[in-house]
């Protein structure tokens, strides 16, 4: 009797297992999601780490790619050999991006989930550094795992994060067939040659280069490898010998890198700094310099090129310039240069003669997070003088600044546009920017903020923009779009 009631108690569970396993295959996501988090409370955890880690190294999606990585992070912490593993790993190689991939592909080949790669491309390595480091920078010490609380908030979510991140960046860098890759470097040279038919500063060669290089709706694993390709065609102009082709390159660069295409960033850094010469062209230069901030935001640059920004302020071109203060809020932040990098876009903001350079200026010293209080406090101040400017470039960079710094009274300011009838349509995207920010004001303000919104949609104010809008701020479909996109998220909010 026990016998057999031990048997067909295993029967039920090796049935439970074939339907959990077929699930965890289903081409519907949220049905796989559902199978992972079932999976890992099993009792056979070795059985649960195994068919997890198979699913999270085949998840079809990198949208639900976290469905199925933290299911397989509770099944290993409920494992503590194999948990103390992981930590292991983490605390020998957390400076050591290129033996960290090793031992954790080695890892989970062990659990039948891909090879254990023996050779790391230098890209995958610098990814996964980058990618550790920004952990470093939000709080967490993944190798310091090993001696923290494994049931505490900061275990979990370190462990969590650092394995998803980990695994993400392997996927991403999965070597594309060479199909492909002829293909796709086909493809872009096609449209590199269409778009180079076009004047450089035209509406319609930006528009080709964006349609060819933005992200698909349906994100997949080789949208990074793919974008490498493009990007070397690109740095391919870059090297050209005729200025028109060096110009294109620059500008394809600049798109992708804003279009978070951010890789080969080796060999970007040194062709951009390669065209920062003597008598550049000033559109090539300023695109240059457009490039640097996607760079460094993408992935820390070890030596920012502050002064190099700092000295395209002073250059002849007023395009050359706008670009310099626009990259400095994102470059300085934290370099030694950083008093001087806001001293001198209040000093643009105030004296330079180009209204563009001027508000570039004043956005870049509404978004600098300074790393000195003193600093911030100028910057803060220096707006605060545009809250009643004529221009409303400087106003919205006014209320934004103090909107970002929590200052007493900025959601006030906002307020006070919003009740105006002739209100530019870059006030209400600063209430779009701000909720999805997490930057929310007291109930009883984004109610007001929604009552403000909606009586400028029973007026007709998508059909009425004022005399200092241009491009889609004009546009009556973008400016309805915009207001209900606003209304929508805050009425959820309320």
């Amino acid at each position: 009797m026990f016998r057999t009631f031990t048997e067909r108690r295993a029967r039920k569970e090796q049935e439970r297992q074939r339907e959990l396993s077929v699930r965890l295959r289903s081409p519907e996501p949220e049905v796989r999601a559902a199978a992972a988090g079932e999976i890992a409370q099993a009792r056979d955890m070795a059985w649960a780490i195994r068919e997890l880690a198979q699913a999270m190294d085949r998840e079809p999606s990198p949208i639900w790619f976290d469905a199925v990585a933290g299911p397989f992070c509770d099944a290993v912490c409920r494992d503590r050999a194999v948990q103390e593993r992981v930590e292991r790993m983490f605390a020998a190689h957390a400076d050591a991006p290129v033996e960290l991939v090793r031992a954790w592909t080695a890892l989970l080949a062990e659990f039948g989930a891909g090879a254990a790669l023996d050779t790391v491309d230098d890209e995958l390595a610098a990814e996964v550094g980058a990618r550790l480091r920004r952990v470093r920078e939000q709080g967490g010490q993944p190798d310091e795992l090993s001696g923290t609380d494994p049931e505490s908030l900061t275990y979990v979510v370190t462990f969590g994060v650092t394995v998803e991140l980990l695994h993400d960046a392997v996927r991403r860098y999965v070597p594309l067939p060479a199909d492909d890759i002829e293909r796709t470097r086909r493809e872009t040279r096609e449209n590199l040659e269409r778009a180079l038919a076009h004047p450089a500063r035209s509406d319609d060669r930006h528009a080709l280069l964006v349609s060819h290089c933005e992200l698909p709706d349906d994100e997949t694993w080789a949208d990074r490898q793919l974008a490498a390709v493009r990007i070397r065609e690109a740095l391919d102009l870059c090297g050209s010998a005729e200025p028109d082709r060096v110009a294109l390159g620059v500008q394809a660069l600049a798109v992708m890198l804003q279009l978070n295409h951010v890789c080969l960033n080796d060999a970007v850094r040194e062709t951009l700094d390669s065209l920062c010469v003597p008598d550049q062209d000033p559109f090539t230069f300023s695109e240059v310099l457009s490039c640097y901030p996607s760079l460094h935001a993408g992935r820390r640059l070890p030596d920012p090129p502050v002064e190099l920004f700092l000295a395209a302020l002073g250059h002849a071109d007023p395009l050359v310039r706008a670009h310099a203060a626009a990259g400095l809020d994102t470059i300085a932040p934290g370099q030694p240069a950083e008093s001087r990098a806001v001293a001198a876009l209040i000093e643009a903001m105030e004296h330079d003669p180009d209204i563009e350079v001027v508000r570039s200026a004043a956005y870049a010293l509404a978004t600098i997070p300074c790393s000195a209080e003193a600093d911030t406090r100028a910057a803060s101040a220096a707006l605060a003088g545009k809250a009643g400017s004529a221009d409303p470039g400087l106003r919205v960079a006014s209320v934004d600044g103090a909107i970002h710094r929590d200052e007493p009274g900025a959601f006030d300011l906002l307020t006070a546009e919003l009740r105006r009838t002739d209100v530019e349509a870059r006030f209400v995207s600063s209430v779009d920017l701000f909720l999805d920010l997490g930057k929310l004001p007291p109930k009883e303000v984004t109610a007001q903020w929604a009552r403000l919104l909606e009586r400028l949609r029973q007026d007709g104010w998508p059909d009425r923009p004022n005399e200092h809008e241009d491009g889609d701020d004009t546009q009556p479909g973008f400016r309805m779009a915009l207001l209900q996109l606003t209304l929508d998220k805050l009425r959820a909010h309320n």
